[in-house]
Formats: C-alpha cells, structure tokens, sequence
C-alpha cells in the first residue's frame, strides 16, 4: 500500500485542478439503468430499515465474522499501488511488530461462507503472504491456506481445518435497491466485529478498469474492512466489502463493496479449477458519452470506445483498432461495462460478433477469444526461523543511565512474539504473574513456565499495560 501520507498529500494539492476535470469523468461510471431483477425495489419489502436497527442480523452474523492476520515481507513504504489513485482498497493496517524491518503483521477481515472452514477474504489482503491466520469469533487462532484467489476482483478463498463453523446466509441472487438499508461487519483499524449502517447509494456501479458491478453505499468502511460482509436488514448477506472513495484513504462518505451473487461465481472457479478462467480478446475500452460520440462520428452515445491494444492479442489480428468504437456483441447492443462482462464471460476459444464503428461506417469483425492471465496464489513461504530460546524476542536490559524505568525492552519480535503484536520499545514487567526486572529474571520466570504452551507477558507500551499471550513453538492455544 502506498505512504497513504505522502499520497494524501500530494492528492489533495491537486484536487481544485481536478475538480473540473474529474467531476467530468465521473460522468463516464454513471450507475446503469435498474436491470429487471431490480424493477420490484419501489415495493415495500425486508430492504427497508428495520424497527430497532440492525440487532438481530448483526447477532445472527457476527459469529461467521473474523479477523484475517497475514504475516509478510515489509512493504516499501514508498511504493505506489497501480490504478484509480482515489479508489483505495481497504488494505490492512500494519499491526506492531517487526523483525529488523523484515516482516510485518497485518490485517483485514473476512466470513465464513461454509461451516467446513471456508472463508472468503480480500485477495490484496493475503496475496504475497508468508503466512495467513484466522481469528475467530470464538478467540481461536488458526493456521489457513490461501486455495486461490483473483486479483482482477479482489475475492480470496481461504480454507481452514475445522468443522462445524458458525456461517452466513448468502442471498441467491440478491435484491440490491437503490435507497434500501445495508449493514456492514468488519475490523476497521482492528477494531473487531464493528458494525456500520448506511443505504445503497447506486447499483450497479462500474468503476474505470472494473467488469464487475459494484455496490455504492454510504457505509462507512474504513482500513481492515475489506473482506468483510454487507447484509440486509434480515441478515442475508448481498456483499463483499471492498474499497472506498478516498483522496486520504480513510472513508469520506462513499463506498463500494462486491456482489455477493458475483463473489461465488469466482469462488466456483476456484473451488473447481483454483483459478477463475476468463475470456479475453486484448483490449481496453472506455465509456462513450454523447461528446465523445459526436467526436467519432456517432449521432448518439452508446457502446465502447477502444482505448487499448495488446500488440499481438485477439483484437490486434482481427484489425481492431484505437479509437474504434464497438457498438454491440454477438449482435446485442451493449454499453461499455456490459461488453467487458461478456467478453470475460466468453468461453476461450468461442468466436465472439463484434459490430465496430470506423471511418464513418460500421463493421462486422469476428475475433477468437483467448484465455486471460489467471492469478495463481505464490507459494506461502515460511518466515525466517525465529530463536525460541525467548519466544522469538530480542531483548536488552534498562538503561540506568538514560534513566529508563525497571524491566526487560523488546529490540526486536520474530515467531509467534511477532504475530502475537510485541513491538519494537514494549517493556515487559512480567511473566505469567512473576515480576521481572533484569534478563536473568524473565529467563528464569520462562524457564518456570514450562512445559505451559502459552506464556503469558505483561507489558508497558508508554503508560498503558496489558498481558500478552504467547503461543511456544508447537504448542496449541
């Protein structure tokens, strides 16, 4: 994620140059007219705010809610992300604890989807993870594996090994009115199983360099959100919480979140192949409106312009062009958004109709539609090994001459210390109820502990003190 403080900054410098000029490109994303799924919303129904809030669904879903902890490589905190700079996904905060700037511990949210340990996440959240952790409503930890994930959506499935899970109630297929009441569940800047309430602002709602329709809410999501649910009022879940509207990266009123009915059809994918196969022709386009269409020659605005050729793709041998503007597929006219759906929906190595717009003059074209790059999760790698002789901890003693208080500071956390959230500066003063002030104390107060599988250490972090726990190598919580 990029240094969401050196891009707020630069962001908001030129957001009164902007303003003109993006108001207008907002214009090119408008929602799309209700499809026919969506003609009964004027009806009163479940959608509208229930009488005492949102209580009962939030009971009802919070105990399928978790907290998804990745352990990773530290990211440069310079590094730019790709895309829309002001749609942010809502990445998880870096958690305390660092080995020597080597690894990091973040984290997002996530909800089980199957009471045999499936749990749907956000893929950015888990992509290049060494490791990947679920916390569940219940306080167990446990170990998951990433059984595929799609980047070009943002879903992840993870699995774990345990049965019997508490799950949610999917909607098949959701009703998502503009206007009807929402909820979300997540962990926003790690605050667990928090509840936010707003309305659908827009559906469905195509974002530049999107396919699938997204959900437009004003829920407040924030950091950590993403991958968690949005449910109706009777606490059917129609969404996948997403990213946001942002020039900050914190939520400014505006939010989007993944259909639910889209989500398990690459969860499918994934479940079958540990893929999601998609078509592809390579080639990009943009919405055409009523000025870029007298532009091209069009009396009326209508289909995609093409913005985008992959040199050597589909479209290149069939003659596309730059600047062509494909009016309908497979003999349908279509918009924009819905002719990316259908290409991607296409079966590789079908034979897609495309009518084309050039010179003045339309045209039929014919092009064979490949297979697009499918996102195959990297290998979990192992974190570096960590010495257990103190529970991964690099420690140094008080300084008497700076003058620091009694105890044993923490230089450095790897292992399960790391992922437990011991920082870099924590003065422990404690282990399991044993006071400890010098090195030879805490290894002598953790040589009692044994053969406990948890340790249990009390820390200073500036004037606040909490006991940790600490899970020993190969123990069990």
């Amino acid at each position: 994620m990029a240094s969401l403080t050196r891009r707020a900054g630069r962001l908001f410098g030129a957001m009164a140059a902007l303003a003109g000029s993006f108001l207008l490109a907002m214009s090119s994303f408008a929602a799309d007219p209700r499809p026919p799924e969506q003609l009964a919303c004027g009806e009163q129904s479940a959608d509208r705010r229930p009488r005492g809030g949102f209580a009962a669904a939030v009971v009802r879903n919070a105990p399928a809610v978790v907290q998804v902890v990745v352990i990773r490589g530290a990211r440069d905190p310079m590094e730019e992300t790709e895309g829309f700079e002001f749609f942010q996904p809502l990445a998880g905060l870096p958690l305390p604890g660092y080995a020597d700037g080597a690894l990091e511990r973040t984290f997002s949210s996530g909800f089980v989807i199957d009471p045999k340990g499936y749990v749907l996440a956000s893929a950015h959240a888990v992509f290049d993870a060494h490791e990947v952790w679920v916390l569940l409503a219940d306080g167990r930890r446990l170990g998951a594996s990433v059984e595929g994930l799609d980047r070009r959506t943002d879903v992840a499935l993870l699995k774990v090994e345990a049965d019997g899970l508490p799950s949610v109630r999917l909607a098949a297929p959701p009703r998502i009115c503009p206007g009807a009441w929402l909820a979300a569940l997540g962990t926003p800047f790690g605050f667990e199983r928090t509840v936010t309430a707003g309305v659908v602002s827009a559906y469905p709602r195509f974002l530049p360099g999107t396919t699938m329709p997204l959900i437009q809410s004003d829920v407040a999501l924030n950091p950590g959100s993403s991958g968690g649910p949005l449910f109706n009022a009777d606490g059917t879940v129609v969404g996948m919480s997403s990213m946001i509207f942002s020039g900050s990266g914190i939520y400014i009123g505006v939010s989007f979140a993944l259909p639910i009915e889209e989500v398990m059809r690459v969860v499918d994918g994934i479940r079958k192949t540990g893929s999601v196969r998609r078509g592809d022709i390579g080639l990009k386009t943009q919405a055409l409106d009523r000025e870029l269409a007298l532009a091209f020659g069009l009396a009326e605005a209508g289909g995609a312009l093409v913005v985008r050729i992959e040199p050597g793709g589909a479209a290149d041998g069939a003659g596309i062009r730059r600047g062509d503007v494909v009016l309908s597929l497979d003999g349908m006219p279509a918009d924009h958004s819905r002719i990316e759906q259908g290409i991607a929906a296409a079966q590789p190595g079908s034979t897609l109709l495309l009518r084309v717009w050039r010179d003045q003059s339309a045209r039929q074209v014919r092009v064979t539609v490949g297979l697009a790059r499918q996102d195959m999760p990297p290998p979990q790698r192992k974190r570096p090994a960590a010495s257990q002789a103190r529970l991964g901890l690099a420690l140094a003693p008080a300084l008497v001459t700076a003058g620091m208080p009694a105890g044993v500071y923490v230089e450095g956390a790897t292992g399960e210390s790391l992922l437990a959230g011991i920082e870099r500066g924590d003065r422990i003063v404690a282990v399991n109820g044993t006071a400890v002030e010098t090195m030879a104390e805490f290894d002598a107060a953790l040589r009692s502990a044994n053969p406990r599988p948890v340790v249990a250490l009390l820390l200073m972090r500036g004037n606040v003190a909490v006991y940790v726990p600490v899970q020993r190598q190969g123990g069990q919580p």
